[in-house]
Parts: structure tokens; sequence; C-alpha cells
């Protein structure tokens, strides 16, 4: 298995895009929808999936335009996060002031231990609440995309709706920081880094 990943911060609030290609098949996904342009759409060759880590909106706000533009693309969510993804006082907010894009009706609803299988390449879907009470990363080999719920040396916001500080922490310990030392971490904002780094230098975990 041998996977590219190209990432594009410009989303809203700085999301970070992700364009994953397994190099086997040419076949490509999405993680994370915030952002849409040229730098993206160039890219594309072979789009198979749209994979939503989270409900929040700035992770979601191009989903549509995927949609339209890649009408053969299965859009996939966590199946935890109904609320935030179709409704959320904060979430409400955030869209308004950024031009109002809802999130369409996913294809696809995943739960621990469900797997996307891209090309030669299988994603394995992890359940990490607390960020979100909903929230999913997606694991392949060493490679694992956290949302927001894991960054480079700190971690996810709990003060939203369906947050919950406690349950965040667990989920990092007991489903990310059980990885392997030298999985690659792509988090939802910011540089990558890796799990041993962070189980050693992560001031909040």
């Amino acid at each position: 298995m041998s996977l590219d990943v190209k990432y594009y911060p410009l989303g809203p609030l700085g999301e970070n895009t992700y364009l994953v290609t397994d190099t086997q098949t040419g076949q490509q996904a999405i993680i994370d929808p915030g952002y849409y342009g040229p730098e993206v759409a160039s890219e594309i060759t072979d789009l198979r999936y749209v994979l939503l880590t989270h409900g929040h909106y700035d992770h979601y706000a191009s989903a549509g335009i995927y949609l339209e533009t890649y009408p053969d693309v299965t859009f996939a969510a966590p199946s935890g996060e109904t609320y935030l993804l179709h409704g959320g006082r904060d979430n409400k907010w955030m869209a308004i002031s950024h031009g109002g894009a809802t999130c369409p009706e996913a294809q696809l609803l995943l739960s621990e231990g469900d797997t996307v299988t891209l090309g030669e390449t299988v994603f394995q879907v992890i359940e990490t609440p607390g960020h979100t009470e909903g929230g999913i990363c997606y694991l392949t080999d060493n490679i694992v995309f956290t949302g927001d719920t894991l960054f480079r040396l700190s971690v996810g916001n709990t003060s939203l709706e369906t947050g919950d500080w406690p349950t965040m922490v667990k989920s990092i310990q007991e489903k990310l920081y059980t990885l392997d030392d030298d999985t690659i971490v792509y988090p939802g904002h910011g540089p990558a880094t890796q799990i041993g780094y962070e189980k050693r230098s992560n001031p909040f975990v």
C-alpha cells in the first residue's frame, strides 16, 4: 500500500482539506471537504470518496461543491454526528458568518470498525468522541487522519456543543496513543506530527 497525501490549509478557520491518492490504482478521496479551489481541482483525476471526520462547519463547508462537481463520488460521514450535521446552534452561527453552506446528506454513515476501501488502501474507522460527540478518525497502516481530536502539541476544543473534555482525553489515550509511535498524524488544523512525539511532548494529554 502506498498513499500520496496532499493538504490544503485553506478552509474556514485554516481547516486542512486532504486529497489522498492510492498510488497503486490512482483512486482518490477527499478527507474533510472544507475547501475546494483550483489547487485541488487540478490534482483530481479519479475521485471516489468524500470523507468527513466530524460535524463542524469548517470541515464540511465545501462538501456540496464536491458532490455537484463529481456526482459519482460517495459522501461518507460519522453516524454519530446527526445533530451537528443537520442543526446545532454553533454550527449555524459559523455557517452564517461564512456564507451559509449546509451539509449534504451522507450516502454512507460510518461507525467504529467500519472500513473504506480506496484501491489498495483500506481505511479503518476509529470512533474518537470528545471534540464532538460522534467524531471519527481514519487509520491506514502508519497514517491516521485525526480531524480535530489530536493536533501537533495540542488537542481539540471541547467548549462547543456536544464537546466533552474527559471523553476526548480518553479517546486520545485509548484509541490514538495505542497506535504505533511512528504513525503519522494528519490533523484537521496545523502541521502533521507522529503519535510517539505527541505521547512524549503534548502538554494537554
